[in-house]
């Protein structure tokens, strides 16, 4: 029942075209990897009720409104404390003493009528007159003492002109001199002096700001998973600035940064489309689009999910979750070495834009991958699948640690704690990529070495059966499985599938094994008493009863594929020449005396016909010798070229070359005839004769 829902699921998948599940992956990808770009929005205003608790998505520090008042008085507070900073301005001591001078240049050379006016209207005549009544040392000394008392006034800086402090100092300064005179120079110089400080705002603002800098700012602090708003609290206005400061209030998505990441990814996806059809033809089929297309959906996905993760340790790193390891063992073992790669490198471009275009995790990803990629490639065994997951964490760890570096990090517990997490990845990802490779074998249809590896083992139930029931047949098959093995190995091709394939390439003959060569171990021949199309049917229904044999036993269609093809369309011509004897139209009867195919579709099944023949051509030899064998060798493989039997699977005539000079070497070396001792004693006794050498 569960084997029927799967069928049915699966049929339905492989009804939609590549290119509609490449957009459709597209579109989806690009919506998940914009997904920590949209701002978390919150539509609540105030007097609303909250239908849930909102907490704090991660820590933060701002000022409210409230804050803002406690601090504004704090900064006013400073500024009052410090006050302005002045400076004297020069230009005005130059200009108040250059006035008074000049006073007294006018007091001691003129006439009352010639006196500036800006004078005339400080002082009266009167005055006037009695400074000028005065005698030229004693000017002179009322001079000295204001310009001393005047200049130590600019010295300490005048902040006012009419202060009672200014006058008392004049005062104080002229105290030798008669009341008149102090009042008329008090009245002079009040006219001449003004304020010399003025508010120096850089000076001012440098230790205002210095003072500042050192206040404990009143602050309001939200915890990461703090409550914000309560279920069913009233919304108010510091509700509202909370959520401002988070920048989750009634916010915008901007769809730019969107299109960007579609552009991406579609572009992504060309690459993988154009890399499949160009360079792996055979991979270009639906199923194996929705495997890769599946993996790399899933890898976006659970990276997604890494980032809204907050249960981690401190310092240990979302991005080390990301099972990068299980894609590269999945589609190097199902699929091809060079499609891991390939997708590793895009999903870790993908990946590293939904983690805010971090070079780290591109660099992780993209490393972890291919060092996994080129780990699996010979990974045969599933022991040594979780043999790998160790190497691949430890790789894990040095990857991290460069990253660390790179970083600049110091801490000894960031990397002991990342490089925990490294090394899990790499074990875990064996571990889940054993369990899981079951069951992606038998949905999407695929075979992988482990399984052929399984199948290898003799006692099979379907090859205890040859051994009993066919011992020729079962004999001949493991001559074909070392022959194509070797071949395969040469060509770079798979080992393992030939080995298998040939195992059970000829378990149709289990139907009849006495009509076959190889199982007759007596002189009668079942077919010298039958007619020859009679023979034809009974020879040629081996293929198509293997093949049911082997979908009973449930072996995967790829051995079912060699059972069909391993004849290819081949003509059985020890019959076609008795029967074309009995009949003239030899078309016809060409045709009916071929297999039905069809011809090899890959290498290994090519490897497997080629093999096949030449184990049964050279067995039939009389006295076989390495000129007779290689003979034989070189007219079957002249035969099938010339049959066009190889002309659908893609090896190339290189490839046939070196399989040829394969199976050469491996009958030379069995051909070899074994010495005989006896005559070799013999011959030693005759001529030695006083020599005695028992045996």
């Amino acid at each position: 029942m569960f084997s029927g829902k799967i069928f049915r699921i699966r049929s339905l998948f492989t009804s939609f075209s590549p290119l509609l599940i490449i957009g459709l992956f597209v579109v989806v990808s690009a919506i998940i990897i914009y997904s920590p770009f949209i701002p978390k929005n919150i539509n609540l205003n105030i007097g609303d009720t909250c239908i849930e608790t909102i907490t704090a998505p991660y820590y933060l520090e701002f000022e409210s409104s409230q804050d803002k008042l406690i601090n504004e008085d704090y900064i006013q507070d400073v500024k009052s404390r410090i006050g302005s900073v002045y400076s004297i301005n020069t230009q005005i001591n130059e200009d108040i003493i250059g006035n008074i001078d000049l006073f007294f240049d006018e007091l001691s050379s003129n006439s009352i009528e010639t006196f500036s006016i800006h004078i005339t209207q400080v002082l009266s005549s009167d005055d006037l007159l009695h400074l000028k009544s005065l005698d030229k040392k004693t000017l002179s000394s009322i001079q000295f003492y204001t310009l001393s008392s005047i200049n130590r006034l600019l010295k300490e800086g005048i902040k006012e002109k009419n202060t009672p402090a200014i006058q008392d100092d004049l005062f104080s300064s002229l105290q030798n001199h008669s009341q008149l005179t102090q009042d008329i120079m008090v009245k002079m110089v009040m006219h001449f002096i003004k304020p010399n400080l003025t508010i120096d705002l850089e000076q001012t603002n440098l230790i205002v700001a210095q003072a500042l800098s050192s206040i404990n700012y009143q602050k309001t602090i939200f915890k990461e998973g703090q409550p914000i708003i309560y279920e069913s609290e009233i919304v108010q206005n510091h509700h509202i600035e909370v959520f401002q400061a988070f920048n989750i209030y009634q916010n915008k998505a901007n769809l730019i940064p969107f299109f960007g990441i579609l552009f991406v990814s579609m572009f992504c996806m060309l690459i993988l489309y154009q890399f499949i059809s160009v360079f792996y033809s055979k991979v270009h089929q639906f199923k194996f689009y929705l495997l890769i297309l599946l993996v790399l959906l899933l890898l976006i996905f659970i990276s997604r999910f890494c980032i809204e993760l907050t249960i981690l340790p401190k310092y240990a790193l979302a991005y080390l979750l990301i099972p990068i390891s299980i894609s590269s063992m999945v589609l190097s073992i199902l699929i091809t070495p060079n499609i891991s790669l390939l997708i590793g490198s895009l999903a870790s471009i993908l990946i590293a834009i939904m983690f805010d275009f971090s070079y780290d995790v591109f660099l992780f990803l993209f490393l972890s991958n291919s060092f996994t990629t080129f780990q699996i490639f010979k990974t045969f065994k599933r022991s040594e699948l979780i043999l790998s997951g160790y190497f691949i964490g430890a790789a894990n760890i040095l990857i991290i640690f460069s990253i660390g570096f790179l970083q600049g990090q110091s801490h000894f517990i960031w990397y002991g704690i990342n490089a925990l997490f490294a090394f899990g990845n790499g074990v875990f990802s064996s571990m889940i990529t054993l369990a899981i490779l079951p069951y992606l074998e038998s949905f999407f249809k695929i075979t992988t070495n482990q399984t052929l590896l399984e199948l290898s083992n003799l006692n099979h139930p379907l090859l205890k059966r040859l051994m009993i029931d066919a011992p020729g047949t079962y004999q001949h098959s493991l001559m074909v499985a070392n022959l194509a093995e070797a071949a395969a190995d040469t060509i770079k091709a798979n080992s393992i599938l030939c080995r298998v394939g040939s195992y059970f390439h000829d378990i149709g003959k289990l139907k009849r094994p006495s009509f076959f060569s190889e199982n007759q171990f007596s002189k009668d021949n079942p077919h010298d008493t039958i007619a020859p199309r009679i023979s034809k049917m009974v020879i040629l229904s081996h293929v198509k009863e293997g093949q049911d044999m082997a979908l009973k036993n449930k072996l995967p269609s790829i051995i079912v594929d060699i059972i069909l093809q391993h004849h290819g369309t081949s003509l059985l011509s020890l019959f076609f020449n008795q029967a074309l004897s009995a009949e003239k139209d030899s078309q016809s009867v060409d045709d009916e005396f071929r297999y039905p195919g069809p011809k090899p579709q890959t290498k290994e099944a090519g490897i497997i016909m080629l093999a096949d023949s030449i184990e049964a051509s050279t067995r039939a030899l009389e006295k076989p010798t390495p000129q007779k064998i290689e003979n034989t060798i070189n007219k079957i493989f002249k035969d099938k070229l010339d049959d066009q039997q190889l002309s659908e699977c893609p090896l190339s005539l290189n490839e046939i070359f070196l399989i040829k000079s394969t199976f050469l070497n491996l009958f030379k070396g069995m051909s070899h005839s074994r010495l005989d001792y006896q005559k070799e004693i013999q011959k030693l006794e005759s001529q030695s004769p006083d020599s005695k050498i028992k045996t």
